[in-house]
């Protein structure tokens, strides 16, 4: 960005501040641009949005509030339309849908819709509302959740049966403040397949962490929803084994073992299916190009040596503890897309 005074181009500084929202204060790191020729400060709507959601997304977390992708999803594993969501669960109007849309609900309506994510209060919910609701469509409702019971019994069944089970905890810092998204895993392998090659456990490891902590540095949001530990060879997801072995009972990735040096043997990770671009926001898929673009030329040993720079790690590292990205991921090493 250019100095309105100057007309030079300002540095982006980043510093920790407090952010109040709702009249509550939280801990920030405030991004700005600096005119140092008069020493005044600037912003635009992007770093003040990246400021604003680092506040926001402590708030839900504080106080259990869904976040807007979230409370798209409970409606359409339903299939009941915004405003038809908002007569069930006695909210205004519009209100549904200015909530998938960002707007923050009250503690009470937050709780209300994270709710109903269980197809059994949901039933609850449509039945409590049936004095405005047509027969045929209150049944439509509850026939759709029903089959969603079913189906989560199947679910855990088959998940009993593999033990390859995956935490699956709720938005929060250790996650980049979203859900644990397999099928955004596996886009993103099919991704670095595709633009980068060789995925070899350890390289893939780290190609997941930077994509994601750049993706936090620059909108606040993770792209995955992986939690990350640091262990000696650096920044790994919490459960990568798990992980991995996941992904391949689902089809969705093949792992080739490959003699090494030493006639050791080493993972390989190959997609199973092509990379959809439509599945990541705009945003997102400048993060993966900047991932892609940083490490090409750069082989697993180049890619752990510089993960072994960063203070993500090096704070970590001795406790195996799990990675704050709210606290790690603006010192972050590498462009990742947002200009200094």
């Amino acid at each position: 960005m250019n100095s309105p005074i100057t007309g030079k181009p300002m540095k982006l500084v980043r510093e920790a501040d407090t952010l109040t929202f709702r009249k509550e204060t939280f801990n920030i790191m405030y991004h700005y641009y600096l005119c140092e020729s008069s020493g005044e400060r600037f912003t635009d709507d992007r770093l003040d949005a990246l400021n604003t959601v680092q506040a926001t997304n402590q708030y839900r977390e504080k106080y259990g509030i869904p976040f807007p992708e979230e409370i798209r999803q409970i409606r359409g594993q339903y299939g009941v339309s915004a405003s038809k969501m908002s007569e069930i669960l006695g909210l205004g109007a519009n209100t549904y849908r200015l909530y998938e849309a960002g707007e923050m609900p009250t503690v009470a309506n937050g709780r209300l819709i994270l709710s109903v994510r269980e197809p059994e209060e949901f039933i609850k919910q449509v039945k409590a509302s049936s004095h405005f609701l047509e027969e045929q469509e209150a049944n439509k409702f509850i026939a759709k959740a029903e089959a969603l019971i079913e189906r989560r019994r199947d679910i855990l069944y088959d998940i009993g049966l593999s033990q390859i089970v995956l935490r699956e905890e709720p938005p929060n810092s250790y996650n980049g403040y979203r859900r644990l998204s397999l099928p955004r895993v596996a886009q993103a392998i099919a991704y670095f397949e595709q633009h980068i090659g060789n995925l070899y456990k350890t390289k893939l490891n780290k190609l997941l962490f930077y994509m994601d902590f750049f993706a936090y540095r620059n909108h606040g949001y993770s792209i995955t929803g992986l939690q990350y530990r640091a262990i000696p060879f650096g920044p790994v997801p919490a459960e990568y084994g798990r992980l991995f072995l996941r992904l391949q009972d689902e089809g969705k990735v093949s792992i080739e073992e490959r003699k090494g040096k030493d006639d050791q043997y080493v993972e390989v990770y190959h997609p199973n299916i092509s990379f959809d671009g439509g599945q990541f926001s705009e945003e997102e898929n400048r993060i993966l190009q900047s991932v892609a673009k940083l490490f090409s030329d750069k082989n697993t040993g180049d890619i752990v040596r510089l993960s072994h720079e960063e203070q993500a790690w090096k704070a970590n590292e001795g406790d195996r503890q799990l990675i704050d990205y709210q606290r790690y991921a603006f010192g972050v090493r590498g462009s990742g897309g947002l200009s200094d």
